[in-house]
């Protein structure tokens, strides 16, 4: 009976009845009681329904949407081709799909509405690498849906830029503490990093995780209106929605580095830094205090970061010391062709290894 109307909707060439062909193939497709398509139905299918996918009107793609989006029943092809749509049609595939790629979540993470990536948020077993990219591109209401859904992974780079944003972000601080309260593996995260002296962590949660008393910190936001401030442990903080973005729009060491250059932070740059080159903070402290600015160089090409952010770093360093920025330019030129160099001799060695 499928493969007759297979046959008949090949044979069809006017895209009015084609549409009502899909509805009515599709709704005796979804009948899961009577029949389990085998992979070679569902793979005809699909192609099929892929080839007359723009001539089908919108009736019949809610129809597949309705009764295909959040089943195995489908082909990732075609639930990559759903998660195109306009978001009333492609809601339910990016939030339930089981078929859809991580290709096409990723592409909806990158360059996707915020409708889109507030669906792409709530989704079950998020990857870490899609949620890496909506905590660096999304906007917060976004970042807090993804805080919120536990279901989702988040990696060690994904915790350090929360908690950038959770040092003037009341709401998500208070997210942080919710998710903590009900995530074991989240909690043992943070317990991590606090014990390893991060200075990104924010002295409330700090706190709270050392009392055992997430709580109240958990409520803390609750009854604020919009644009009130709120005070936690002498520490105020913002209700609002900050501006505070992971530059470039990345979620890599790089990217997080150079927002806590940006924002001063020489101490959690300090931090990440010593984590990175297996020195200890202090080292990197009394490197970045010194006056040699070979040093300094010489520290962060081991680290491997941009000229971008070794520029930053200048001028942070700076400001921090009260020191004079006019060889800023000059130190970057000299930092891009030490960098290029290294890069060529890496790439020499390689070819003599192999």
């Amino acid at each position: 009976m499928l493969r007759d109307n297979l046959e008949q909707l090949a044979k069809t060439r006017e895209p009015e009845a084609r549409s009502r062909l899909i509805r009515a193939l599709v709704a005796e497709y979804a009948k899961s009681e009577d029949h389990e398509p085998s992979a070679v139905e569902r793979e005809l299918f699909c192609k099929i329904v892929l080839s007359v996918f723009d001539q089908l009107d919108l009736e019949a793609r809610y129809e597949l949407v309705v009764r295909l989006a959040k089943t195995n029943r489908i082909t990732s092809e075609l639930a990559d081709r759903l998660a195109e749509e306009n978001y009333e049609l492609s809601e339910p595939v990016i939030e339930s799909s089981p078929v859809v790629s991580q290709k096409a979540l990723m592409k909806l993470a990158m360059h996707g509405s915020n409708q889109h990536r507030l669906s792409l948020a709530r989704r079950r077993n998020l990857s870490e690498d899609v949620a890496d990219k909506l905590i660096a591109r999304a906007p917060r209401p976004v970042t807090n849906a993804l805080v919120a859904n536990t279901t989702a992974t988040l990696s060690i780079k994904a915790t350090l830029a929360l908690l950038i944003f959770a040092n003037t972000e009341a709401r998500v601080l208070a997210g942080l503490a919710r998710r903590a309260m009900v995530d074991e593996g989240f909690h043992e995260t943070l317990s991590q990093v606090i014990e390893n002296g991060c200075p990104l962590v924010p002295e409330p949660l700090k706190q709270a995780m050392e009392r055992n008393a997430l709580e109240p910190l958990a409520k803390s936001v609750a009854d604020l209106d919009q644009n009130e401030e709120i005070e936690i442990d002498g520490q105020v903080l913002s209700r609002h929605e900050a501006n505070i973005n992971i530059a470039s729009g990345e979620l890599s060491f790089d990217a997080i580095l150079l927002t806590l250059f940006q924002q001063g932070r020489v101490d959690a740059a300090a931090w990440l830094i010593s984590r990175n080159v297996n020195l200890e903070c202090n080292v990197i402290m009394d490197t970045f205090r010194s006056d040699s600015d070979a040093a300094v160089m010489m520290l962060m090409l081991r680290t491997g970061v941009s000229d971008t952010t070794y520029r930053d770093l200048l001028k942070a360093r700076g400001t921090w010391l009260g020191r004079s920025t006019r060889n800023i330019h000059e130190l970057v030129q000299r930092y891009r062709a030490e960098a290029s160099m290294h890069l060529n001799m890496q790439d020499f060695g390689q070819k003599i290894a192999i």
